[in-house]
């Protein structure tokens, strides 16, 4: 698969400041909820040197960090790196190439991947850098969004463009974004990559929104490639699946003093360096 196309999409994407604001702000409540699985996960701590890998607006560094663990932090986005700097002071952020870093072998304790993998041009490759900066039985712990098929935020939106959307118009090809959720794929992967005793545990994740029909604009506005794939569609499609999502978070969301909880369940795989 060529994923030239996908990197350029997802590089320009996620360096806009408005679709990074727009996802730090949306997918806040659910990160929070995922962080702590995955800082304890690695059993962060003082005197550990943890890489957060892919960390986005820093909401996973800041849980590391609050747990004592020395933190640096990388991703492509120089949005998401100032982003990072300004909520977690303490931690080490730098712009860089999740799949080619410059750091040397055997460099961290622990690696943690919040939701980035899925941004990865080639996942695999992203896994075995992983585990090279890694000491032998350092820790890795990522997460990965449930997706179709599965109930909750992201299902609801996939079924929702199966109804109302034009699937031949197309996006750049990159991997499944929800691939690793299931247990064997996510075993071979990671095993590949020079891990065992891997583990996938399940975590009921919930995203607030504060209107209904706020639930596609997290997506539409929040989301690389959903809003790439919604970007080709027309403006009646894009209503009528922010008036499913909106019907879906009153039927099955609940009522909360800032909004609506919608369900955003995801997994976190584990594993131990050889």
């Amino acid at each position: 698969m060529d994923t030239t196309d996908f990197e350029a999409m997802e590089r320009n994407g996620w360096a806009d400041p408005s679709i990074a604001k727009t996802y730090a702000d949306a997918f806040s409540n659910a990160t929070e909820q995922v962080a702590r699985d995955l800082a304890v996960s690695v059993r962060a701590g003082r005197g550990q040197h943890v890489l957060d890998l892919c960390c986005g607006h820093g909401v996973v560094s800041a849980e590391l960090v609050a747990r004592g663990a020395e933190v640096t932090g990388l991703d492509f986005s120089p949005v998401m790196v100032s982003l990072a700097e300004a909520r977690v002071p303490e931690a080490m952020f730098i712009q860089g190439d999740a799949m080619s870093m410059a750091f040397a072998d055997a460099s961290f304790d622990a690696v943690t991947i919040g939701f980035g993998v899925p941004h990865l041009p080639d996942p695999a490759k992203g896994l075995a850098e992983a585990a090279r900066v890694l000491k032998p039985g350092g820790r890795l712990a990522f997460s990965i969004w449930y997706g179709s098929g599965h109930p909750g935020a992201f299902g609801w939106l996939f079924e929702a463009f199966a109804r109302h959307g034009d699937p031949s118009v197309p996006i750049p090809d990159g991997p499944d974004a929800h691939q690793l959720v299931d247990r064997m794929l996510a075993e071979d992967m990671v095993g590949e990559a020079g891990f065992v005793a891997i583990e996938v545990t399940d975590v009921p994740s919930e995203m607030v929104v504060t209107d209904p029909q706020d639930l596609f604009d997290v997506f539409y506005k929040g989301a690389v490639r959903a809003a790439e794939r919604f970007a080709g569609q027309t403006q009646a499609v894009r209503d009528a699946v922010q008036q499913e999502l909106a019907d879906r978070t009153r039927a099955d969301g609940r009522e909360v003093e800032a909004g609506w909880a919608v369900q955003s369940p995801s997994v976190v795989v584990s594993a131990v360096r050889q």
